[in-house]
């Protein structure tokens, strides 16, 4: 039986029950554990962490390659990471992880595959059609033991490589709307992401806690790329993304006029007794245009999840090359500066191998 649980400190802590907890479980499990020290790694610490690695394990590069080396330019490994679409956040995610393994680590090539979001991404790790994939915390968890809606069998291909950045779920209102709240939405057009995606998930579960029936309501599943064209013209009167801020297509709405609203109250905090992984977060002021306030809201970790089968050796090249990228990535991904770097083992699916070596090494260097 898995059974999961938030820690007091927001991390994800399992228990594998029966079945015994393997090395990569555990190591999973002992991060999740060790989260008593306030505060997030800035990125100077996050540098200082990755060069003390490297420091420690010399040998790594003569064993498994050097990044310089020409062969690994002309040859590099070929793997297929499933991402999003453009308008939320795992799009140019995938596409700036590419760009800094192209730059940083060119004996990995990430090939991005566009995806709806992340109901498709497990679907797609689970059916073998990608190496690699985005995922949010409840939409793996929910795949792992069975629980996605309309898919019974557990996805027991999935593993965890890290947790990255928590990602805050967006409410815009389309501009002169006289929408307040989540409850103001019985009757209206709604978008709520595109089929497949983790923002529908998300965005029906937070409704049914505000008592919003699915009949009480228009559902549009709508590509987030439409979302701020429709607000525009009157065709949605609200809309719900998951993602990064900013949100290329929560910029683009509320540039044109449209509101974001917040996503809190009594209801999300019975629904966060049934649904731990989502957590209390906000979007920062002055993160969009017209926005003058912070917006308090919910949020679902974002991880970046492989195939069981994926050799050792390149999940733990892929985990190392994650870290070594993630300075520079976090400065054009805002959203990732957030990422607390002792919380990246503590997925809620077990690690994959490869990426428990990664975590394992680590804790030597401290």
């Amino acid at each position: 039986m898995f059974r999961v649980a938030l820690c007091r400190s927001g991390s994800f802590d399992y228990d594998v029950g029966a079945r015994g907890r393997t090395s990569a479980d555990d190591m999973s499990h002992r991060f999740s554990q060790r989260l008593a020290r306030p505060g997030w790694m800035t990125i100077p610490t996050a540098r200082r962490y990755v060069a003390a690695l490297a420091a420690a394990f010399p040998v790594a590069c003569l064993t498994a390659g050097c990044h310089d080396a020409p062969a690994e330019r002309a040859n590099p490994t070929v793997v297929h990471l499933t991402s999003g679409t453009p308008g939320a956040g795992f799009h140019p995610l995938g596409a700036g992880l590419a760009r800094a393994f192209a730059h940083s680590v060119p004996a990995i090539a990430l090939q991005v595959q566009e995806s709806p979001g992340a109901v498709r991404n497990v679907k797609a790790l689970q059916n073998g059609t990608a190496d690699i994939g985005f995922a949010f915390a409840d939409v793996a968890y929910m795949a792992y033991v069975g629980k996605l809606e309309q898919d019974a069998a557990p996805f027991d291909r999935l593993r965890g490589i890290a947790v990255l950045q928590l990602t805050p779920l967006h409410l815009a209102v389309r501009p002169g709307a006289p929408i307040h709240g989540v409850k103001d939405l019985r009757g209206r057009r709604v978008g709520i992401g595109p089929p497949g995606s983790g923002t529908a998930l998300t965005s029906r579960i937070v409704l049914r806690a505000f008592g919003i029936a699915s009949n009480e309501l228009q559902e549009v599943l709508v590509p987030f790329s439409d979302v701020a064209p429709r607000l525009k013209n009157g065709t949605l009167d609200a809309a719900f993304v998951n993602g990064g801020y900013p949100a290329e297509s929560i910029a683009l709405a509320t540039a044109a006029g449209a509101r974001l609203l917040p996503v809190d109250g009594a209801p999300i905090a019975r629904l966060r007794l049934e649904y731990p992984f989502m957590r209390l977060t906000f979007i920062p002021a002055a993160t969009y245009p017209g926005q003058a306030a912070a917006i308090p809201t919910i949020g679902v970790a974002n991880l970046l999840l492989c195939r069981e089968d994926l050799a050792e050796t390149l999940v733990y090249e892929l985990t190392k090359g994650l870290f070594e990228v993630l300075p520079d990535l976090s400065l054009e991904r805002i959203s990732l500066r957030m990422m607390d770097i002792d919380q990246a083992p503590a997925t809620p699916i077990p690690l994959h191998e490869g990426a428990a070596r990664y975590y394992r090494e680590i804790e030597l260097t401290r």
